[in-house]
């Protein structure tokens, strides 16, 4: 029988083609970062492998005309894995304390989810709020915290407009007509502004006139600031029952009564 030797290098050679043919027909192992909920931990304590939603609105500490707004977000997908049926939560906070977890919402569409929330904020309180998504029960990392005002007592403020005149026309365009009877709280609505907006001769307030043309006690169409001989006075309509044109002129030798600050 005649035997035939075969080299290191040939021996190396035919080893290697052999695992390579054996393992031809093995699917490669998937990586462990396409598993949307392996291990993964984010510094926030988030366990989802997705992006964070963006917060569209409210924001920058806008004040607002409700008191339970609607938050809008911008979807996500996952980063391995697409298409994920991610649901979202939304939290709300007065400043360190969490006063609102909604329960997971389902995306809107057009790239956005809008949650309304369910619970009545305090008015006149500033709050941030936030969202993440979730997915068999692992949560995304945070969005970004956002803020907002919720509306005061007398509605929108004006007191962004940063002048008396600003105040008093921007409270006006508010309105229609305003009834005879209504006058006392468009009156409060503007000082409540100056005094807002910390405007030179505060506290401002009504006037008491209970003698005379008055509505419910008060002057129609004055605002007052200071008491005694020290006290001045503003007109802030000119015709107030009819034309009702804003405008902020110092009344002259005013008589003066007991001004009643609004705060």
């Amino acid at each position: 029988m005649k035997y035939t030797n075969l080299s290191g290098f040939a021996l190396a050679t035919l080893a290697a083609t052999t695992l390579a043919c054996s393992q031809a027909g093995v699917p490669p192992t998937s990586p462990a970062a396409a598993n949307p909920v392996g291990s993964f931990v984010g510094p926030d304590g988030s366990t989802l492998k997705i992006a964070a939603p963006i917060a569209v609105s409210p924001a920058d500490g806008i004040e607002l005309d409700d008191d339970d707004p609607d938050l809008v977000i911008t979807n996500v997908d996952g980063k391995f894995v697409q298409n994920l049926p991610l649901q979202y939560v939304f939290e709300v906070h007065r400043g360190s304390e969490l006063v609102y977890r909604s329960a997971p919402v389902s995306p809107g569409g057009n790239g956005q989810t809008s949650h309304e929330t369910a619970v009545v904020l305090n008015f006149d309180e500033s709050y941030t709020w936030r969202a993440y998504g979730v997915y068999q029960g692992q949560r995304g990392p945070m969005s970004s915290a956002s803020s907002f005002r919720t509306i005061n007592r007398f509605g929108v403020s004006c007191a962004h407009m940063g002048t008396e005149p600003g105040i008093v026309e921007c409270r006006r365009a508010q309105y229609g007509t305003i009834p005879h009877d209504g006058l006392p709280d468009f009156l409060r609505k503007v000082a409540y502004d100056l005094n807002r907006a910390g405007m030179e001769h505060r506290p401002y307030g009504l006037l008491i006139k209970t003698t005379g043309n008055n509505c419910h006690g008060y002057s129609c169409d004055i605002i007052c600031a200071g008491q005694g001989g020290g006290q001045r006075q503003w007109d802030i309509l000119i015709d107030e029952d009819s034309a009702q044109i804003p405008v902020w002129n110092r009344v002259g030798n005013a008589v003066s009564r007991a001004c009643e600050v609004v705060q």
